[in-house]
């Protein structure tokens, strides 16, 4: 009976669990009251379900407490809208000891913060990475108002006083792919009352990802997985990860077999397989990360929670282990990143590619854009024909080309990938549309604010074409 699935209803909010795990705190209330010799104070509502009139989002962290015998402090959920005193009563009741989960709170909230600090680094270099920036230069300072990271204020000061080296050295470690170097320098400075202002220097530079680019190896590669053709007819599987359910084909699971899924639901480990419901599985994990687990099982690449997201990383990494899926955070960070780039790549081609066949669509064979840099990458379609005649047929092509280039060139990352790789992509569009004898010209201003792309072919040879055929005669 060990085995039991559990529903927790608290406050009209359900978390499902299993017996087993809330017997492991036999000090607490839950702990107690599941033990097999107090069955005489439990009170169900439903076939296995128990109602608490309780606060169901502090609950949260009292199921996580349960799952991993931590306790997570409440903003390092990035949703939570519990409070700490909130969390005080919960735990209160619930009958668990605030001396012994408080006793690692704190080392935990520490790690924790560490962890989120480093978690924007990360992210502010993939960000910075994706725009073809490969120079951070970044003033941390004690005074909340000259901050370059504003999400820690002084504390970032305070971290890096402290953690600067580990700091250093994970980062370096996690993006040897990006050859990445850090300088940190501890400098001084007075404010305008004559206070001392220490502050640190942090420069972080990485290789461009131009290079990776233009290796036609990479250019081409894209993550590949052992994949297992569908049968249609395939049973479906539900794995219910802490009250959510995730619904997939056992060949999806089969095809990582070094993970624990994918060695369970193989048909020579049927002994392994203990489903709750015909073919659903309870696993009483934290069902929020484990969407990035699924992620992985349908497509093979791993993803990360970004510092945004409900999931930390050090949540994800748990998970990641307990499904026994291998990983190397610094191949998963720079993969993103370069994928990232790529895809920028790839769709501002495929963006051109289709403004060229809307441009014959309208039988226009000349187009000129104006990207600017600043705020969001604005973009204007300039017309050389400048006609002012709005009932005109070529005013409303003109229209509808404007909006298709705003939503396929609008914005900064469309503009850096443009100002370093037009050339790349000039010569593919002269390449593919060679009947057109197309021609590309880039240009940008001294500041590069703005960007000028004229694009302009003729209709000579498709005309000649249509003629040798007689189509029309």
């Amino acid at each position: 009976m060990s085995e039991e699935k559990i529903i927790l209803n608290i406050g009209g909010i359900k978390y499902e669990t299993l017996r087993s795990t809330l017997i492991a705190q036999p000090e607490t209330l839950l702990g107690t009251m599941f033990q097999d010799q107090n069955e005489y104070i439990k009170n169900s509502i439903n076939e296995n379900e128990y109602f608490f009139n309780r606060n169901g989002e502090a609950f949260y962290h009292i199921m996580e407490f349960y799952r991993t015998g931590k306790l997570l402090w409440p903003t390092e959920i990035r949703e939570s809208q519990v409070t700490y005193q909130q969390l005080k009563e919960e735990l209160d009741y619930f009958q668990i000891n605030k001396s012994k989960v408080f006793s690692s709170l704190a080392s935990e909230t520490t790690i924790s913060t560490i962890d989120r600090f480093i978690s924007i680094l990360e992210q502010l270099i993939i960000s910075n990475y994706i725009s073809f920036n490969n120079k951070i230069s970044l003033s941390i300072s004690n005074n909340n108002h000259l901050n370059s990271l504003s999400q820690f204020r002084g504390c970032a000061f305070d971290i890096l006083d402290n953690m600067e080296k580990q700091i250093e050295k994970h980062l370096v470690e996690n993006f040897s792919e990006l050859e990445l170097k850090w300088k940190c320098q501890r400098e001084c400075s007075y404010s305008y009352r004559y206070h001392e202002c220490p502050f640190f220097d942090v420069y972080i530079t990485f290789t461009s990802p131009v290079e990776k680019l233009l290796k036609p190896e990479d250019a081409q590669a894209d993550i590949t997985f052992a994949q297992v053709p569908v049968n249609t007819s395939e049973e479906m599987i539900i794995l219910n990860v802490g009250g959510k359910k995730y619904e997939t084909f056992q060949s999806a699971l089969i095809a990582q077999p070094e993970t624990l899924l994918g060695a369970m639901f193989q048909d020579r480990n049927k002994c392994m397989r203990h489903p709750i419901n015909g073919n659903e599985y309870f696993f009483d994990r934290n069902s929020d990360a484990f969407y990035y687990i699924m992620e992985f099982y349908r497509t093979g690449k791993l993803t990360w929670p970004t510092e945004s997201e409900k999931v930390t990383s050090k949540q994800l990494e748990e998970e990641l282990d307990y499904f026994h899926i291998p990983f190397n955070k610094s191949k998963v960070l720079c993969s993103l990143a370069l994928e990232a780039v790529r895809s920028n790549f790839k769709n501002l081609i495929f963006g051109f590619e289709e403004l060229i066949i809307r441009c014959c669509n309208c039988f226009r064979n000349n187009i000129r854009l104006e990207i600017r840099r600043e705020g969001d990458g604005g973009i204007r379609l300039v017309d050389n024909n400048k006609s002012s005649d709005r009932d005109s047929k070529h005013y409303y092509y003109l229209q509808d080309l404007q909006t298709f280039c705003v939503s396929k060139f609008k914005g900064p990352n469309a503009y850096h990938t443009l100002d370093n790789m037009e050339k790349q992509i000039g010569e593919h569009l002269v390449e593919v549309f060679s009947d057109l004898e197309l021609k590309w010209e880039f240009s940008r201003t001294h500041d590069h604010s703005k960007i000028y792309i004229s694009i302009s072919f003729s209709f000579e040879n498709i005309v000649k074409n249509i003629n040798s055929q007689s189509t029309y005669e």
